[in-house]
């Protein structure tokens, strides 16, 4: 069991996550950077501008004051070129000591933005993660999810390579919606041949036989809340 991140999004450098909306991808990615950060230079790439409220942008001041370079499609409610972007970007995946994160929505913008990288992106090396939540819409079962997967693969031009199981209802969640999303999460694991890499759990839910039950299927990623809803 993991409480804590994997080793290997240190080692693949650059660690991309994609998902519908309202998955809690963007959660994870600030999780991952304020974790990865007390050891590592990191730079936190927001190419999501789908959700205009429940987004990165969001904390940006917690963020910055955590010494991560922050990356965004959008500064002070103003688009930033495409250009200017572009290179922004290019510059932090070029660096050598850092590790990226990366938030990506399914929106031209963000797509256009991290697509035109993937040639780099195969040559360094990457993790492109699928964030499930089965509780949001078009999302809650194998069949659906697979459809999106298909799509985010088809905008980017990428292959995604593991699936992260965040099914929640919020502060509603119960252990038993999560128990509930491990088999159908292990079963697009399974067609798609992926890894099922982790289940996320806020730490209020911890129960020893929801842990338990989870290890059978993933290593469990302990997260906090910090965009609030």
């Amino acid at each position: 069991m993991c409480m804590t991140v994997p080793l290997s999004f240190v080692n693949r450098k650059t660690n991309i996550f994609v998902g519908t909306a309202g998955s809690g991808k963007s959660e994870i990615a600030l999780n991952v950077s304020l974790e990865l950060a007390e050891f590592f230079n990191v730079n936190l790439i927001d190419a999501d501008v789908i959700n205009l409220y429940y987004n990165l942008r969001s904390v940006k001041d917690l963020v910055e004051r955590k010494n991560i370079n922050f990356i965004s499609t959008h500064f002070e409610g103003k688009s930033i070129d495409l250009p200017i972007l572009s290179g922004k970007v290019y510059e932090a995946l070029n660096q050598q000591n850092a590790v990226n994160i990366v938030d990506v929505g399914g929106d031209e913008i963000g797509s256009a933005v991290i697509g035109q990288f993937r040639e780099l992106f195969s040559k360094k090396g990457y993790n492109l993660f699928y964030v499930a939540n089965i509780y949001r819409p078009f999302n809650s079962t194998k069949e659906e999810i697979l459809e999106n997967m298909r799509e985010i693969e088809s905008i980017l031009g990428m292959n995604i390579t593991a699936i992260i199981n965040n099914s929640h209802l919020l502060s509603e969640t119960k252990p038993e919606d999560i128990l509930k999303s491990l088999e159908v999460v292990q079963e697009v694991a399974n067609i798609r041949d992926i890894p099922y890499v982790l289940t996320v759990v806020e730490e209020k839910l911890f129960e020893q036989d929801l842990l338990e039950e989870i290890k059978k299927y993933s290593l469990v990623y302990a997260i906090k809340r910090y965009i609030i809803r």
